[in-house]
């Protein structure tokens, strides 16, 4: 009996999301998957695990969906997973024409809730809102002398890898931290670095995902180690956040970044997109992509993450040919090769 090829187009295939999609849908048992990994650089290291490598401007051009369009229409893709957070505004934004244009079916959420998660301000306004818990936060002008006790978090309001965040300890440090822009939030510190999770939700038309949870740790804004946990407080907490974030239009993976607050959990940040620990959770037991793309067609998944192991990431090296490397650089386009891989 043949089984149905299913394309999907995996944009920022160099970073680290990226690459962790295109891990997670390697990962898929039950259906044949052809990857096409794009990148705006021929030097990216997830170009070369997919089955096919197409280059492509960066987000902020003006031919970008253009170029997205005709790469799904040229390759057949079924779906469109884009994989950086510079593509998201602008891929939800045209996510209907991309639809419409191309037939892939874009795994990306609305602009409603891409702005809520981009946004720090907002994001805890939006808690606010639907009576969850979230850290107190001010932006520059709503911020006063003894409205937060230090120390304090000062972060961009659009930011991402925790790139700008500074802990703040004093008046002094807070009026440096003040002169590097106006955009940026006051937010009150929660807990400490060992009472760090990230959480997963996958929703698809609707209906959330059971709730993957990773106590994590942080090197350079990347998570390179966790533990698998099951906290009810957690789950109950996460997904009332995520039930209300689907009835705007989630769509895909959420990552939700918490901290305990005296036990009490308060989301600090959203991310509306496939996390970095989607490998994670794919390697655990739940994956994510696999979770969308079957519940999507009609197939069940009912995946859970196992709590018995810890993860610890690593570096690998990854050995190109040559002249599959030069081909792709020349032309934009060109079938993945073979690759030599290191070991640990």
């Amino acid at each position: 009996m043949s089984t149905t090829v299913v394309s999907v187009l995996v944009t920022g295939a160099g970073g680290g999301v990226g690459e962790g999609i295109i891990k997670a849908l390697r990962m898929i048992r039950g259906m044949e998957i052809r990857i096409v990994a794009a990148d705006m650089s021929h030097w990216a290291a997830g170009l070369y695990a997919g089955d096919v490598m197409r280059l492509v401007p960066r987000a902020s051009a003006p031919g970008y969906i253009d170029a997205i369009i005709a790469i799904c229409k040229a390759e057949g893709c079924a779906y469109y997973l884009p994989g950086t957070d510079v593509e998201l505004a602008v891929c939800a934004a045209n996510a209907e024409r991309i639809e419409r244009e191309s037939g892939a079916h874009v795994v990306i959420s609305s602009p409603a809730v891409v702005r809520i998660a981009d946004d720090k301000h907002a994001t805890a306004r939006f808690l606010e809102k639907h009576g969850l818990a979230f850290p107190r936060t001010f932006l520059r002008e709503e911020w006063r002398a003894g409205a937060l006790p230090f120390p304090l978090i000062v972060k961009p309001r659009v930011g991402c890898r925790s790139i700008g965040v500074e802990l703040v300890r004093d008046e002094h440090e807070l009026v440096r931290a003040l002169a590097r822009s106006d955009e940026i939030v006051l937010q009150e510190r929660l807990g400490d670095d060992d009472t760090e999770y990230t959480c997963t939700v996958v929703s698809c038309r609707g209906e959330p995902s059971r709730v993957v949870v990773l106590q994590r740790w942080l090197r350079a804004g990347d998570t390179y180690r966790v533990v698998p946990v099951q906290d009810e407080r957690i789950e109950a907490y996460v997904l009332q956040t995520a039930r209300a974030l689907a009835a705007l239009g989630a769509r895909g993976s959420t990552n939700f970044q918490l901290r305990l607050d005296g036990g009490a959990p308060k989301i600090f940040e959203l991310n509306a997109r496939f996390s970095g620990t989607t490998p994670l959770c794919a390697e655990l037991g739940m994956n994510p992509v696999e979770s969308y793309l079957k519940r999507h067609r009609g197939m069940s998944y009912d995946g859970s993450a196992r709590t018995d192991v810890v993860i610890l990431r690593h570096w690998a090296e990854l050995i190109v040919p040559r002249a599959a490397f030069d081909a792709l650089a020349r032309d934009g386009r060109a079938a993945a090769p073979a690759v030599e891989r290191g070991v640990l």
